[in-house]
């Protein structure tokens, strides 16, 4: 009997449990098993603050005037930002305030410039800088402070045959490299890259240079009264006094665009900024014989535009400069640029249509143009 009893009482608190287990499950005092967290989707990052975004879309787009396969949109402001009468690269060389000059003994990638007077200098990235053991260009947009002291800039060979001391001290003659190797400079193109677009526009335009110089080609005579004709031209039926830069077509397409925070800034530098377009432009119609006649017929006000809200839709980020401000580099599909920003104004803004900017594969050097081991530069 007492195994029989004990059996029973077993079953007994073993169905009491499983009741109170059950009753305990229904009215939820057990744990469950945990439900999966939902998933939750941060939004988006705010836009940041973005100084050329903002002149883009306060900039008002002119009719397009065209000559010889060249369109030019005048850019306008409602309001400036930024009234400095800042010098420019020229300006300042002339005065006797700027002074270039080779790192130590010679470094092709650098140059040291110093501002000694009390005006800002902005240097604009593709000016060309002759003299030195080597021709250079400057990468990007530089604001020189008054009484800078010494401060390296970095800058790209344009001639590559020479590396030697040529005139004491470095000069401009106002030149602007074309958009081919301007863009690839401030885009952080290899310097074989740069010496790629030299190439193109001396075989293109049949300009002989034994050093491989890019200045050889603004000094052919043939191609300086080309481009006198357009200057001239422009300058005739153009320019307008409020215009604070330009977006430039080539043929059908747009392929560039220079925006400056005032008119009279605009007004130094349109002219050589313009010839370094009209360059390109018959470099570009030199390799197509069908052009010889006939161009495409221009775009219109919306191409220019739509140019520029290309802008709106890039990638953005910050870059250190040696002078005053900062660089804000953009990116996008077919398009390349940066901005020099000060106080949280554009300077200075460069586009480029890397859909025009094809750069082809450097050609090698023969013998007596090699540079110099690297050790030796």
């Amino acid at each position: 009997m007492i195994p029989k009893a004990r059996t029973w009482l077993f079953a007994v608190v073993l169905a009491l449990s499983c009741g109170l287990l059950q009753a305990a499950y229904l009215e939820g005092d057990l744990p469950r098993e945990p439900s999966p967290r939902p998933i939750v989707i941060p939004p988006p990052p705010p836009t940041p603050h973005n100084p050329l975004a903002r002149m883009v879309r306060r900039l008002r787009v002119r009719p397009g005037h065209h000559y010889r396969g060249l369109t030019v949109f005048l850019l306008e402001l409602p309001e400036i930002a930024d009234d400095t009468s800042y010098l420019s690269t020229d300006e300042a060389l002339r005065k006797g305030t700027l002074t270039v000059r080779e790192v130590g003994p010679g470094a092709v990638p650098a140059l040291v410039v110093e501002n000694a007077g009390e005006v800002p200098i902005l240097m604009l990235g593709g000016e060309l800088l002759l003299g030195g053991k080597q021709n250079r260009v400057l990468r990007d947009d530089v604001l020189l402070p008054p009484r800078s002291g010494p401060i390296e800039v970095p800058v790209l060979c344009v001639e590559r045959g020479r590396w030697s001391r040529g005139p004491s001290g470095f000069k401009s003659r106002r030149s602007v490299a074309p958009p081919l190797v301007r863009g690839s400079a401030q885009a952080g193109r290899s310097q074989d890259e740069i010496w790629a677009g030299v190439d193109h526009y001396q075989k293109r335009l049949k300009v002989e240079s034994g050093t491989g110089d890019l200045q050889a080609v603004h000094d052919s005579p043939r191609l300086k009264e080309a481009l006198a004709d357009y200057r001239e031209h422009f300058a005739e039926r153009c320019w307008r006094p409020r215009a604070v830069g330009m977006v430039v077509a080539r043929g059908g397409r747009i392929v560039g665009a220079d925006i400056f925070c005032n008119a009279p800034l605009f007004r130094k530098h349109r002219s050589r900024l313009l010839e370094s377009y009209a360059l390109d432009c018959i470099a570009f119609r030199r390799g197509r014989p069908e052009l010889r006649w006939r161009w495409p017929s221009p775009p219109d006000v919306g191409a220019a535009e739509r140019f520029l809200r290309r802008t709106l839709r890039a990638s953005y980020w910050w870059r250190a400069t040696p002078g005053l401000g900062r660089l804000l580099a953009l990116s996008s599909p077919g398009l390349s640029g940066s901005a020099l920003v000060r106080r949280d104004n554009v300077l200075h803004a460069c586009l480029f249509s890397e859909d025009e900017a094809v750069i082809l594969r450097p050609s090698p050097l023969p013998p007596w143009r090699a540079p110099r081991p690297r050790g030796e530069q």
